[in-house]
């Protein structure tokens, strides 16, 4: 078990590391302004709460941005140069191996902040059904 755990982690800390050395090379002077501009719709895209087809339709809803995002990461991963990207991993990798016992501070402090939030949230929505 804690063998899947430890593999879980590495590549949980693997993705990080690339979504982070995506940044990092989307920030480079030396890449291109298209995939620049391919990269901010992909990721645009995903965050957005406007989609091609709603995700209350069950299936495409999901399928329509796991697929436009997947190409635009894709396709800027091939046109990203090697150098650019190589040396973006290498500062991710630097950057997120440093900052591993400060973020957990920040995780656990973001944690409360929801868990206060979610209490307020339930204490009033309580009062205003059965005590009204």
């Amino acid at each position: 078990m804690t063998t899947h755990l430890t593999t879980l982690k590495q590549k949980t800390h693997a993705f990080n590391a690339e979504i982070y050395a995506l940044y990092l090379s989307y920030r480079d002077a030396r890449v291109k302004w298209y995939v620049r501009l391919l990269l901010a719709v992909a990721v645009g895209y995903a965050i957005s709460p406007i989609d091609l087809v709603p995700d209350l339709v069950p299936v495409f809803g999901f399928l329509d941005d796991v697929v436009a995002v997947t190409l635009g990461i894709g396709f800027s991963y091939q046109l990203l140069s090697k150098l650019v990207l190589d040396q973006a991993r290498i500062q991710a990798y630097e950057t997120l191996s440093g900052v591993a016992s400060g973020s957990s501070t920040a995780y656990k402090i973001i944690g409360y902040v929801w868990m206060l939030v979610a209490t307020v949230v339930a204490i009033l929505t309580y009062k205003m059904l059965f005590l009204a």
